[in-house]
């Protein structure tokens, strides 16, 4: 504690807040001797000394000379501190001069000058100096003033009392200097810890706005890059459906390669991003666990056998019919975990194994595990493997295989989301095990399948008029396109305004809105045609990934949420119940 340094700004906050703190201690110093003084001289009278006669007056005139001080620091003109200081000071200088009148006894003034020097340690809070100044006084005055000037002997005086009043005076300073410390040091550790506080908020503040600013930049960006990559995707499908040769075009299947692979990187930066800034809640759903798997391992069969390896998913007979989970985040861990297998697998086979371990009236324990005996993973680079952008480079592979690197952080902050954690079992050359385990409410009662209203099929088009808004002319262009080709009527706007002047002329059955666009954005667009036909179906056709603007959108009048890029299956498959057709 010694070494505490105190600096200079320090040193005038202290003041201001001791000034603060003891004004009440200051006053009540003064306001008692103002009082008491006085009242003390009773005692004298009760008891016939003649001394009552010279201490009253005397008490009185120093009263005044408080009263003064008092005044003076109302006016703010002297601190508190001084104030009583200055009181103490004049305190002794005219018990000095009572000491030295003549007594019956010295005792009942030895006992009040005790009392007065304790109930002063107790109550104020001075530095040092201040303490030390008066004991000087008091044991350089009080002597004197018996030696010199009194007919008492000054052995006499220490008899009857004195020495309770010297030994009260020499502590009085370490007691003063022990009280302000102690207040100093704890104001020391709140002001430090305030300043401290204040960094940690400012750098919260900065963190949330680099945060802000990050979602909002990737916002954007995402935007900016799903808006052409649509047109792109959108076109080359069909191009492709248009190809009439037997052979298909080389040139288009690699475009739509690319495209694709530029899709699913967006798509996990837009993913890691979104689990990064907690903008993701998991959507427990019950499904049929075993469709659930037969429909993952399909998805991952063309690729498995184009490689020439075997893929097995093994699923644990007993589990029950039905599991609630979030079933789009878990199929997107197994899909990342299962395409990374099989991307690093040249040849052998990869495994998922789904194992029930433990099942209560309330929830089923399952293990999961993604095994291949593929290129394995160095025990160097085994702790940094969930870490972003980290990928695994086989010297006899780095060529052979790409990606972002974000699969297994987003896999890992998914499992969090699920309160679990992901572990990896790997031998370089030998292949991979990766493992979690997730608890999750169950049901033995089939899951009940609604059957679908009678609608009429894609093949039968009805007599429906689709409006389409965007400012993007490409997105038009592609939208339009695949409207024409199973013959739907449309109109096309290009902002807001012109979409709502065009449907406040016309009946329409669908309106495909964009969100962003000059002049009205979707939302306004939206509110307004919502005036004139609240039931009329408004899909947002938006490159906006971002789970808080489709929550916006749906709470603003949307009755859809379409997410560009597409393609035309998906787009088809989206839009057709809208219009009452039955998808094939």
């Amino acid at each position: 504690m010694k070494d505490i340094y105190y600096s200079e700004s320090f040193e005038q906050l202290w003041q201001e807040e001791t000034e603060i703190k003891t004004r009440v201690q200051n006053r009540l110093f003064c306001l008692t001797f103002l009082v008491c003084n006085p009242l003390s001289a009773i005692a004298f009278y009760l008891s016939g000394d003649p001394f009552f006669y010279t201490l009253l007056p005397t008490h009185l005139l120093s009263d005044s000379i408080i009263l003064g001080y008092m005044f003076l620091n109302y006016k703010k003109v002297i601190s508190g501190q001084q104030m009583s200081f200055y009181t103490f000071a004049t305190l002794v200088c005219f018990y000095a001069f009572l000491l030295s009148r003549p007594h019956f006894s010295y005792v009942q003034s030895c006992i009040n000058l005790t009392l007065a020097v304790i109930f002063a340690g107790l109550v104020l809070r001075w530095p040092l100096r201040y303490g030390v100044v008066i004991s000087v006084m008091a044991l350089v005055l009080y002597p004197a003033s018996i030696y010199f000037v009194s007919n008492t002997s000054l052995s006499d005086f220490v008899e009857q009392g004195a020495i309770f009043v010297m030994v009260a005076h020499v502590v009085f300073p370490f007691v003063v200097k022990l009280n302000y410390n102690k207040d100093r040091r704890e104001f020391y550790f709140r002001y430090t810890l305030q300043q401290q506080n204040d960094a940690l908020e400012r750098q919260k503040t900065i963190a949330e706005q680099a945060t802000r600013a990050k979602t909002d930049f990737l916002s954007m960006m995402s935007h900016e890059i799903r808006t052409p990559l649509n047109g792109i995707v959108g076109m080359v499908h069909l191009m492709m459906q248009e190809e009439s040769s037997e052979k298909p075009n080389d040139l288009l299947k690699t475009l739509k390669f690319s495209a694709d692979h530029l899709m699913a990187v967006v798509n996990d930066v837009l993913d890691f991003n979104k689990i990064n800034s907690n903008h993701v809640v998991l959507d427990p759903q019950p499904f049929n666990p075993f469709d659930f798997f037969d429909t993952l391992k399909k998805t991952f069969d063309p690729k498995a056998n184009e490689k020439g390896i075997s893929l097995v998913f093994s699923v644990d007979p007993g589990l029950p019919v039905q599991l609630v989970a979030d079933r789009l985040r878990l199929s997107q861990v197994i899909t990342n975990l299962v395409h990374n297998a099989i991307k690093f697998t040249p040849n052998g086979s990869v495994t998922l194994d789904v194992k029930q371990v433990a099942r209560t009236p309330e929830a089923v324990t399952l293990d999961f595990a993604v095994t291949d005996t593929g290129i394995g993973i160095p025990k160097s680079e085994q702790p940094g493997i969930f870490e972003i952008f980290t990928q695994v480079r086989a010297r006899t592979h780095s060529d052979s295989v790409s990606g972002t690197g974000l699969g297994l952080a987003i896999s890992r902050e998914l499992m969090r989301l699920f309160g679990s954690e992901i572990h990896l079992e790997s031998e370089e050359g030998k292949g991979s095990r990766f493992t979690f385990r997730l608890s999750m409410p169950y049901s033995e009662q089939p899951m009940v399948v609604n059957q679908p209203s009678p609608a009429m099929v894609a093949g039968d088009m009805p007599e429906v008029r689709v409006l389409v808004a965007d400012d993007n002319k490409t997105n038009l262009v592609l939208a339009t396109q695949l409207l024409k080709r199973r013959n739907i009527l449309h109109d096309t706007a290009s902002n807001g305004q012109e979409a709502y002047e065009m449907f406040s002329r016309n009946r329409y059955d669908l309106v495909l809105m964009d969100l962003r666009m000059p002049i009205m954005d979707g939302f306004e667009s939206t509110a307004l045609i919502r005036q004139l036909d609240p039931v009329v179906p408004i899909i947002a056709l938006t490159a906006s990934a971002f789970e808080n603007e489709k929550e916006r959108a749906m709470a603003n009048g949307f009755s859809g949420y379409f997410i560009k890029p597409f393609i035309p299956q998906d787009f088809y498959d989206y839009i057709f119940p809208f219009l009452g057709i039955a998808v094939k």
